[in-house]
């Protein structure tokens, strides 16, 4: 069977890593982006430690701890990996920080069982070498990592236990609140990969339902979990002129903008019965 083009793409990834280096930057006090050209990866710099949000794909694990070097911090320092969801491209490198670090890992429970019996959910799941989960989010609780409290929320639809996360920085003697919606790729929602995923066709449902939960949200930073899903809002760009300052990752109507433009994809995908 042929590969469709973001299969194509991917395997490309796959087999030739380095074509994803990027630049790590700061984002604003204490956040850190230390991702990929395609997958995000975020650093927060707490008073509980180093907490690192998704780590991307086994194969670009060398980029992600370059990354964190180049900042000036420890990767063997990292105590909480929290996890979006349980695809590849965001939790293959799991196992190698947990080993490095001793970190805990997070995840949503509704995602649990990718690891046990359902692992082709993980997608490329060969390249995801087994890891320890250590805890689940509970939704009605924050992550106090001390400076910093993390709210989880629970985002199904990208997958059942996608989370997203908001929390607040202090900048520039003001408190801003950041975020980082979980999972927004509208490509696993079409209907003949619900069919193989042998998920059901609600789930593109759930999904917009999951939008309208958070997408009026006030969210003055928005973390992208795929820079390329922020299409009107230039995240790199952005990192690329930056003056230090940190003032220009900060566009209040960001967030629903891109959320609007994801709902808006999985409703063309209902519409046209593909």
């Amino acid at each position: 069977m042929a590969l469709s083009d973001t299969e194509a793409r991917v395997a490309r990834w796959l087999n030739n890593p380095w074509l994803l280096a990027q630049p790590p930057f700061r984002v604003l006090e204490n956040v850190y982006y230390v991702g990929t050209s395609w997958v995000s990866c975020f650093l927060l710099d707490t008073q509980e430690g180093l907490v690192l949000i998704d780590c991307a794909m086994q194969e670009t694990l060398y980029m992600l701890i370059d990354s964190i070097r180049q900042l000036g911090f420890d990767p063997h320092r990292i105590k909480k990996l929290l996890l979006t969801h349980g695809h590849f491209d965001h939790c293959g490198a799991a196992r190698a920080i947990q080993e490095m670090s001793g970190c805990e890992i997070w995840i949503g429970q509704g995602d649990a069982f990718f690891f046990t019996e359902r692992r082709d959910l993980i997608v490329n799941e060969d390249r995801v070498p087994a890891f320890q989960i250590d805890r689940f989010y509970d939704y009605d609780s924050e992550i106090d990592l001390g400076d910093v409290k993390l709210k989880p929320v629970h985002c199904p639809g990208h997958t059942p236990g996608t989370t997203s996360f908001f929390f607040k920085i202090r900048h520039r003697d003001r408190s801003l609140t950041c975020a980082i919606h979980g999972g927004l790729g509208a490509v696993v929602l079409s209907k003949e990969n619900l069919r193989r995923s042998r998920l059901p066709l609600e789930t593109r449902d759930i999904y917009c339902q999951s939008i309208d939960k958070v997408i009026d949200a006030r969210v003055d930073v928005v973390l992208p979990s795929h820079v390329g899903h922020c299409v009107e809002h230039d995240f790199f760009g952005i990192a690329r002129r930056d003056d230090g300052s940190g003032d220009g990752f900060v566009e209040p109507t960001a967030w629903k903008r891109m959320l609007t433009q994801k709902k808006a994809e999985v409703l063309e995908l209902i519409r046209s019965g593909k």
